[in-house]
């Protein structure tokens, strides 16, 4: 035992990792505190095994080992965690360890059976041995992870709640309205966008229950979406600080590095020419057009002619399920008519071959009948954790379910969901692709005509949020029902115009004009 956990410690040093000896009672032999701040030397972990031959092996967390470490007792979850390095203790929990974040003190029952060990804090390691007999061992051995912020962030807002004494004392049933848009705004405006689920809302949620009598949940949950579309706060927001020319320059040019990697391509050649190479780390990109004409198609032609250029597609579909979506993919993939593939007729080697190479792209499905814009928001951010993100489709705008808030008109509950979804786009730098309505302006008199921006169904709020809007047009009748008219009508980065693609009856793909 003590040439074990002497061995392992002298290992641990040499990383730049802390370490203290400590009894079968967990407890440190000496004071410790100075190993908190240095990392101990050869001669000190050797000596120390040779005052205290049996002693157990700890590790000090926080800043000096570059450790935060959830320390779960037995009975406690951990399914909800990231997969990290990961210790069974000796009494039956569980240690696991995140590189470091400096946004937590060491914290007693944060959740269930739940601790945070981090600076000036330390968690006995393998190969000790617990009181009972049994011994600590490495369950995973996973590489470090990021320390989840996310999953206990409210800890951060109970701390500084103390600053908002007045608001956040809770109020009577006369005002609480106004407070709860104060609250809402005060608080999302201290917490960046990308934790607003896990952190601002629980805190509202707290605030309320001070409230006498407390608000209506579900009326609570409207005015913390109606706010939330007016904050477009988070880390990356350039409005959030005054920078000179010099330092713009900088960083102008290591932007425009980056962002050319992330340009997503529409794959269709003159509409890219118009778009500079296709749409830009946090563009909100509307495409309006009349029913029938093939918005959600034209959404889904650019989604896959993105994937097949290599990127990494997250499709939100509200209007149909994730089979329909993938049978329009085998349908553009192997050019076989999307009647065949229903109804399976569709030649069976033909759609073997399809699976195959469609499996190598890169398009998630999102099925959501009866989504808001919030939920689009947090399903992406979660998204983002475990995986990269190019593009972003939401497939369309009018069927996302945001509530309309009391007196208000729907003009408003569409102005809310563009703001969350531009919002959402900014926050993460990731095009936001959204198909839309038009209203039915471009078909008074009973001639349909070209439609234009003002045509967009409560184009105020659509046309200001925005960064691009492609209109599609086709005529019903004649000979060229199968071509549309492609109009770039807004283009806050680059030239308007337009030009005509192929819509593939069969397929219901857009493809570039002969």
């Amino acid at each position: 035992m003590q040439n074990r956990c002497k061995k392992v410690a002298l290992r641990l040093i040499e990383r730049g990792i802390s370490i203290i000896p400590v009894g079968r009672d967990k407890k440190p032999l000496f004071a410790w505190k100075e190993f908190s701040e240095r990392v101990p030397t050869i001669e000190e972990v050797k000596k120390w095994w040779t005052d205290f031959p049996d002693a157990n092996l700890a590790i000090v967390t926080g800043k000096i080992s570059n450790l935060t470490v959830v320390d779960v007792e037995e009975g406690g979850l951990i399914d909800y965690l990231p997969e990290t390095l990961t210790v069974k203790t000796g009494g039956g929990g569980y240690h696991l360890y995140y590189r470091y974040s400096d946004k937590f003190k060491n914290a007693v029952r944060i959740r269930d059976l739940t601790d945070i060990r981090n600076d000036s804090g330390y968690v006995v390691a393998p190969p000790s041995i617990h009181a009972s007999g049994n011994k600590y061992e490495f369950e995973k051995r996973n590489a470090i992870a990021a320390f989840p912020e996310h999953l206990f962030l409210t800890q951060i807002i109970r701390e500084k709640k103390n600053n908002w004494d007045e608001l956040m004392k809770g109020v009577s049933s006369g005002n609480r309205n106004d407070v709860a848009a104060k609250v809402c705004g005060m608080i999302l405006t201290k917490t960046p966008m990308t934790l607003w689920e896990y952190v601002a809302w629980p805190a509202v949620k707290e605030w309320n229950t001070l409230n006498k009598p407390p608000l209506d949940e579900e009326e609570l949950r409207l005015t913390f979406d109606s706010i939330s579309g007016r904050v477009i706060f988070s880390q990356n927001d350039s409005e959030k600080a005054i920078l000179n020319l010099s330092t713009l320059s900088v960083k102008h040019r290591e932007q425009k590095k980056d962002n050319l990697q992330k340009v997503v391509p529409t794959g269709f050649s003159v509409l890219d020419s118009y778009l500079n190479g296709g749409f830009r780390p946090g563009d909100l990109v509307l495409v309006g057009a009349r029913p029938s004409v093939g918005k959600s198609s034209f959404a889904l032609s650019i989604a896959y002619n993105a994937a097949k250029l290599g990127k990494k597609v997250l499709f939100f579909s509200i209007e149909m399920t994730a089979i329909d979506i993938y049978e329009r993919l085998l349908s553009f993939d192997s050019e076989i008519p999307c009647t065949s593939i229903i109804n399976g007729t569709a030649n069976k080697k033909s759609i073997q071959e399809c699976y195959e190479r469609l499996s190598k792209l890169s398009i998630s499905i999102a099925e959501l009948s009866r989504a808001t814009s919030r939920d689009v928001e947090n399903i992406t951010q979660d998204y983002l954790l475990e995986q990269e993100v190019d593009l972003v489709v939401v497939d369309y705008l009018q069927f996302l379910g945001d509530k309309q808030i009391k007196g208000s008109s729907d003009s408003n509950r569409v102005g809310m969901i563009s703001r969350n979804l531009k919002s959402l786009a900014r926050a993460t730098m990731i095009p936001v692709l959204c198909p839309t309505q038009l209203n039915r302006k471009s078909e008074e008199g009973g001639r349909v005509r070209e439609p234009r921006l003002a045509d967009l169904r409560d184009s105020g709020n659509l046309e200001q949020d925005a960064d691009i809007v492609i209109l599609l047009h086709r005529k019903p009748d004649g000979d060229d029902k199968d071509k549309t008219n492609v109009i770039v009508a807004k283009n806050r980065k680059g030239e308007t115009g337009r030009t005509d693609l192929n819509f593939n009856l069969l397929t219901t793909r857009f493809e570039e004009a002969e």
